[in-house]
């Protein structure tokens, strides 16, 4: 609906309330019933004794690790933006790109899309670039993701039996290629083809993803996004370290790509009961108690939500000046 008043045109594509509220249902249901069974097998008593002999001083050091996500997060978004042509200030972008976030942590990972999409056409920018922007920034991501998967693999086999991991990551990692690749050459399609009405949203972009593509941005782009998944696992390995799990960093490195790739599917709210699962079954693979695995989930997944608090603070301040300045409330949406 936001979109629909900001750009002033209707959105043919928006889907019927009764369909959303399915989604968010299922959802929940995922969340919930994961959490449940996962409380029902493992030791709570043993996740709260590893959590109070945790290292505070480790515990800091690894808050500061996880800092480095809406940091880089918000540095590959304004890449993106600044190769489709946008001038907006890194500052304002990495802000903006925390608030989704925290948005993406409490509600479906696609809230925080949304958020980000719409806070872009509330700075100026057509609906069409803000929807270019933040797909482009996640098939990035997703595709060093996997790139990262891909490499480590080899070590996940090793690690923890799994031998089908490799050829699992291989393949999710050539479909994505030949997605970006669509992407970025629809527009060169047959002539029967793109006049296909399903198919004009990806003819309409594919000269500014091309753009990007060929630019030192997408290169950039590239960059930025291995880093952040590498940081990921450095997050995780600190987080380990300050409980005193008996994993190497090695095995953080091998292990996280996958459970964030699998927290990155539409399942359940920012990944909770996603994540705890994999990492309990993956850790314990190498030793490390249940309880532990959990304890360090948790950890993780709180560390997630309060990195990106600074930013929706920072966020949420400015949006309150503009407000007042232009005696314009804030929409309820943002309150």
């Amino acid at each position: 609906m936001a979109f629909q008043e900001l750009s002033g045109q209707p959105m043919q594509t928006a889907q019927p309330a009764w369909r959303t509220a399915a989604g968010i249902a299922a959802k929940l249901g995922v969340t919930g019933l994961a959490l449940w069974l996962i409380g029902a097998r493992v030791d709570l008593a043993g996740v709260r004794a590893s959590l109070a002999a945790a290292s505070i001083p480790a515990l800091g050091l690894a808050f500061a690790a996880f800092l480095l996500s809406p940091l880089l997060g918000g540095q590959r978004w304004w890449a993106v933006l600044r190769g489709l042509g946008a001038r907006d200030g890194v500052a304002e972008i990495t802000a903006l790109f925390s608030a989704g976030t925290v948005v993406a942590q409490l509600l479906p990972s696609v809230a925080g899309d949304g958020f980000r999409m719409w806070q872009t056409v509330r700075r100026g920018h057509p609906l069409g670039l803000a929807v270019r922007s933040v797909l482009l920034e996640r098939v990035f991501m997703v595709l060093a993701l996997l790139a990262l998967a891909l490499a480590t693999a080899p070590l996940l086999a090793a690690r923890t039996g799994y031998t089908g991991a490799v050829w699992l990551c291989a393949a999710l990692f050539a479909a994505g290629l030949a997605g970006l690749a669509l992407l970025a050459t629809a527009d060169l399609l047959p002539a029967p083809l793109l006049r296909v009405r399903a198919l004009r949203p990806l003819t309409e972009g594919a000269a500014a993803t091309r753009g990007l593509l060929l630019s030192r941005w997408g290169v950039a782009t590239a960059l930025v996004s291995i880093l952040s998944n590498l940081a990921f696992a450095l997050a995780a390995m600190l987080l380990g370290h300050a409980l005193g799990l008996a994993a190497t960093p090695s095995d953080f490195l091998a292990i996280m790509p996958a459970v964030t790739l699998a927290t990155t599917l539409p399942l359940s709210f920012g990944g909770w009961g996603v994540r705890e699962g994999l990492l309990i079954l993956l850790l314990g693979r190498v030793g490390v108690p249940a309880s532990d695995a959990l304890a360090l989930s948790l950890l993780y997944g709180a560390a997630s939500l309060l990195c990106g608090l600074p930013g929706l603070l920072i966020w949420a301040l400015e949006g309150r000046r503009a407000a007042i300045a232009t005696d314009d409330p804030l929409p309820s949406a943002v309150r």
